[in-house]
């Protein structure tokens, strides 16, 4: 009505936004409703009693089971394989550098450059393609 310049807009545009305000003014009273039913999980959340420090509760968090000791020697065992893989990475991809920078002091030919190379390359994908298994794994 007021795009339309209408007869008395301005009063009807008041009416409507004194009804919106007193909407939101009512509705800022709501409880909120509870979406989650977290009680049914947790049903130490409806008591108001309940003791909520770590230290005083009676809970079983903290002790470990046969599977979880097994799950983390596993992660163990996981951890130091993927060590063990990144020291020979490094080792062979030192090893291959330095055969580079020897042939290069001592003058070797654009073919064996090539060849030390392709060689460094081929290291390389192997290094990756056992990554790619580690992670596979992992997954």
């Amino acid at each position: 009505m007021k795009i339309m310049h209408a007869p008395y807009d301005n009063v009807f545009l008041m009416i409507g936004l004194c009804t919106e305000v007193f909407i939101f003014f009512i509705s800022a009273f709501d409880e909120p409703s509870r979406e989650y039913k977290w009680d049914r999980v947790y049903p130490v959340l409806n008591d108001k009693n309940a003791v909520t420090d770590p230290k005083l509760g009676n809970s079983n968090v903290g002790k470990t089971t046969a599977k979880s000791a097994a799950c983390r020697r596993a992660i163990d065992q996981l951890n130091k394989n993927v060590d063990t893989l990144n020291e020979l990475y490094i080792n062979k991809l030192n090893d291959l550098y330095e055969a580079q920078i020897k042939q290069l002091k001592n003058g070797a030919s654009a073919d064996s450059m090539q060849e030390s190379t392709r060689k460094l390359a081929d290291e390389i994908a192997a290094l990756n393609e056992k990554y790619k298994k580690m992670l596979d794994a992992m997954n």
